[in-house]
């Protein structure tokens, strides 16, 4: 039903996760993220919203990814019926993949990122994700350029079974403004989101954007 990447950038501690769906506002459900705390990306054939809730209070108390997921799965009747990612403050990361959940079903877990899908077109759309990811990082491209490229190629890798129909992009950086971006009903959701971002990249909204205060400059205008 959907495919996600949730990643962290060591150097700034950025947060970010892009996730596509064939159902109506992924953007809704799916990502969960504190800045300098964690991102958890909830999904699976029946999504638990408050495994997000719940796992980043657990991280906010710098439990482990793998307690994390181990708790929130462990308390679930219903969780082979769930997918989850989970990435804690130093980086690392933890996923689990129901056996309910319907195939194709895939998961990467590495350092400072973690990929999953589930109800995919094809097993191999994580590992086109991952090997975009890598390849825009290796090219120094913006942390936030470098998920939705991913997300991109998962969607050109098949993505979802279903056809796709919401996206969202969500990078959060300590003492920065979010990005914060959702196409929630769209016969192209990825390329429109691709679309928005490159809007915000326009020099007059990059004037007004960078012109708001932040928490370390709280009075700037």
């Amino acid at each position: 039903m959907t495919f996600t990447i949730v990643a962290r950038d060591p150097k700034t501690n950025a947060l970010g996760i892009a996730s596509a769906t064939g159902n109506l506002a992924v953007g809704g459900f799916v990502p969960h993220i504190a800045p300098g705390i964690g991102a958890i990306a909830t999904q699976g054939f029946s999504t638990n919203f408050w495994y997000g809730i719940n796992g980043l209070a657990m991280l906010e108390q710098r439990k482990s990814a793998e307690s994390v997921r181990e708790k929130l799965t462990g308390d679930d009747d219903g969780r082979n019926w769930r997918q989850l990612i989970v990435l804690d403050q130093t980086g690392e990361t933890a996923v689990w993949t129901g056996d309910k959940n319907r195939s194709e079903t895939a998961e990467i877990t590495e350092r400072d990122l973690a990929i999953a899908g589930n109800m995919l077109a094809h097993s191999n759309v994580p590992d086109a994700m991952r090997e975009k990811f890598t390849m825009m990082r290796t090219a120094h491209e913006p942390f936030e350029k470098c998920i939705l490229e991913a997300l991109v190629a998962g969607f050109k890798a098949g993505g979802d079974v279903r056809g796709t129909t919401s996206a969202v992009i969500k990078v959060m950086t300590p003492n920065r403004l979010p990005l914060d971006l959702r196409v929630d009903d769209h016969s192209d959701p990825v390329h429109e989101l691709m679309r928005l971002y490159v809007k915000t990249q326009d020099p007059e909204y990059r004037h007004f954007f960078d012109r708001l205060p932040t928490p370390d400059k709280p009075h700037q205008y």
